[in-house]
């Protein structure tokens, strides 16, 4: 409760110095924020990433490659259009990847407390959207509402089938993005592999919710590509959705990742102890 208190009053403090002021902030803002939140969380898990097997990297690839478009096509069952402000520029992806390239190298020769920068980035990128939004208008749409069920439906399938086919604790894919939860969780409970697939499969479903969202948002509608970015559309990948549909949508993105946050610590654990 606190995480969605401290993360909202920025937002808040935000849309009432945007109606008093009447302005809105550049849109290379957004993007500069992308590049830097993108390197900070990259540097952070550079270590644990990068002292992994080859083959734990290329099925946790596969793994977040499936949660994510398994998303954004559940998602079109519910809103086919296809749009997104951003999602024409490729700079957001390219941005991302080079940050992405730039935080994996740097971290793994320069050891520092990357993790502590990702924090304030956020309030800055809450207080900014804040000031756009009110000056952008919002207007709630219940089929985006429709995103954490999506995710979780997602989830849930291909949960099953790398159980099937790779014996992987199904409690991976609940993670929804969060890594910093999902795999230390798996790892303290006994579960060795499940502990690298939780981080992996988290760490790169955030990753490639940044690098392929534009190329989505030109093919699927806005339910499935936000259910794609799981519990992070609360944070770390919400700067990506304020590119591609505008101000205005980070509401729903928010929305969507305060509820996955609160479902994430729940669902995990009794996943994991129900299928192993």
């Amino acid at each position: 409760m606190f995480d969605v208190v401290k993360y909202m009053l920025p937002l808040a403090v935000g849309y009432a110095v945007g109606k008093a002021a009447r302005v809105r902030p550049p849109s290379w803002l957004f993007t500069a924020l992308v590049a830097v939140l993108v390197f900070a969380v990259s540097a952070n898990a550079s270590g644990a990433v990068l002292s992994n097997p080859g083959l734990y990297l290329a099925v946790s690839l596969v793994y977040s490659l499936a949660l994510v478009l398994t998303s954004a096509v559940l998602g079109s069952v519910f809103d086919r259009r296809r749009e997104g402000r951003g999602a024409g520029k490729p700079l957001v992806s390219l941005y991302a990847a080079a940050s992405l390239a730039a935080g994996f190298a740097v971290g793994a020769f320069a050891k520092a407390d990357y993790a502590s920068a990702v924090e304030p980035l956020l309030i800055v990128l809450l207080f900014a959207a804040g000031v756009d939004m009110a000056n952008a208008g919002v207007r709630l749409e219940r089929a985006a509402l429709l995103a954490p069920a999506v995710a979780l439906a997602a989830s849930a399938l291909v949960g099953v089938f790398f159980k099937a086919a790779l014996g992987i604790t199904p409690a991976v894919a609940f993670g929804l993005g969060w890594y910093t939860f999902t795999g230390p969780y798996l790892a303290r409970a006994g579960d060795a592999a499940g502990g690298a697939y939780g981080l992996l499969v988290n760490f790169f479903r955030e990753q490639l919710t940044y690098l392929l969202g534009p190329h989505l948002a030109r093919r699927f509608g806005r339910v499935g590509v936000l259910a794609a970015g799981g519990a992070t559309t609360m944070d770390n990948t919400l700067p990506l959705y304020t590119a591609l549909y505008g101000s205005s949508f980070s509401l729903y993105a928010f929305t969507n990742g305060v509820i996955l946050t609160f479902i994430v610590p729940l669902l995990v654990p009794a996943v994991h102890q129900t299928f192993g």
